[in-house]
């Protein structure tokens, strides 16, 4: 593929796109789609979407606990599912801590500043 110039490469990027298209016909980009999806559009926002993503660890901490329960109890025997499901469960709590030391650094900083 011969892209030529900077100026060349600039030239073919598509209106309303980030990606250029390097094809000797021309742009092919799809434009940006509107603003239909951003919050506070219609959208979903960063609450909903932390909501859902604390409901599914809770849900899959359950999940764990009970088939925890179930095997040391006798009633299933499958420790790879298990195993598994606790395995799961641990990074998903992994990953929430990990979300909320970031939610806390950039809270911290943004209280910080000085305007």
């Amino acid at each position: 593929m011969d892209i030529g110039s900077y100026g060349d490469a600039i030239g073919k990027v598509a209106p309303g796109s980030f990606v250029p298209d390097m094809s000797p016909q021309g742009p092919a980009a799809e434009p940006l789609p509107d603003n239909s999806g951003v919050a506070g559009a219609g959208g979903v926002n960063f609450k909903d979407t932390l909501a859902g993503m604390l409901e599914h660890v809770n849900d899959q901490m359950n999940d764990a606990q009970q088939k925890s329960t179930d095997y040391a109890l006798g009633k299933t025997n499958d420790l790879e599912a298990t195993v598994k499901s606790v395995e799961e469960g641990g990074l998903a709590m992994s990953m929430t801590m990990s979300v909320r030391n970031k939610i806390l650094t950039a809270y911290t900083e943004i209280s910080q500043m000085q305007f």
